[in-house]
């Protein structure tokens, strides 16, 4: 039998630690029962057990995006218990690092079949159970969707595509009472992405960056987009990266003895 089917459902992916992990914590602190999802099997039930302990809703389950079987698997044990899903926060994403020619097949594959195609197939299971509720899509992108840079090409053209798959599922859930959003982090200093960085040569980061977004000012905003006035959004942006996407450094980047022009303005006041 279904549990209290008056608490709200989510589902989020990706959410074995970092970013999934902040939005599961905001959303259980918001009185939601989540269920974190990842690939990852010890980790995400770790992860879920850490938030039990702080007296949250939430258990971990095994999902590997990209397979439409483990979606329909996730999905319908999620509903079957609950009786229902309020929300869907497809998180899990692969921040992929090459240039048009350096790129290989399968890189591309696994980057579009993650960030991509694993948010379509979460959106296509979850729909009707999200339909019966009125529910709510919340896809978790970047600035990159609209500001694109050299080095990140799979990752770029996998979250532009995926601010296009946003857009389309709002239009066709207009009339549906689903409503679908993007949230659009800058940069986020995550244990994931410390060690991206490390590969790269950044075995430094976060250092000289300023203004970072955390996870749980991501969670935050998932939670907004499922308020009452947060669900008057659709098919939208929430960028949450400092003004990332309108000046590629935005006061963002330190630089020793430099001063962004918004402080020498603001100083000559």
């Amino acid at each position: 039998m279904p549990e209290n089917q008056s608490v709200r459902v989510a589902l989020v992916t990706g959410a074995a630690g970092g970013i999934g992990l902040g939005i599961a914590r905001s959303l259980g602190e918001a009185g939601f029962a989540v269920h974190l999802a990842d690939i990852q099997n010890d980790p995400v039930h770790q992860a879920a057990d850490a938030l039990r302990r702080e007296g949250l809703d939430a258990a971990g389950i095994v999902l590997d995006v990209t397979e439409a079987g483990s979606w329909r698997r996730v999905v319908d044990s999620i509903a079957e218990a609950r009786g229902g899903l309020d929300l869907l926060v497809n998180n899990a994403g692969l921040s992929a690092r090459g240039t048009i020619e350096s790129t290989d097949e399968a890189l591309w594959d696994r980057t579009l079949g993650v960030n991509l195609r694993g948010a379509w197939l979460g959106i296509r299971a979850a729909l009707p159970f999200l339909r019966e509720r009125r529910g709510t899509i919340v896809n978790i992108g970047s600035t990159r969707a609209t500001r694109p840079t050299s080095g990140l090409f799979p990752y770029v053209v996998s979250k532009a595509g995926l601010l296009g798959l946003t857009r389309q599922v709002a239009v066709e859930c207009l009339t549906d009472g689903v409503s679908c959003n993007m949230v659009a982090p800058g940069w986020v200093d995550t244990p994931n992405e410390r060690k991206i960085q490390a590969k790269h040569g950044r075995p430094d980061f976060p250092e000289g960056l300023r203004n970072l977004t955390t996870p749980q000012e991501i969670g935050e905003a998932v939670v907004y987009l499922t308020s009452r006035s947060g669900r008057r959004m659709t098919g939208g942006v929430l960028y949450l990266d400092a003004g990332l996407h309108l000046a590629d450094d935005a006061g963002m980047v330190y630089l020793p003895g430099h001063k962004p022009p918004y402080e020498q303005r603001v100083e000559g006041r």
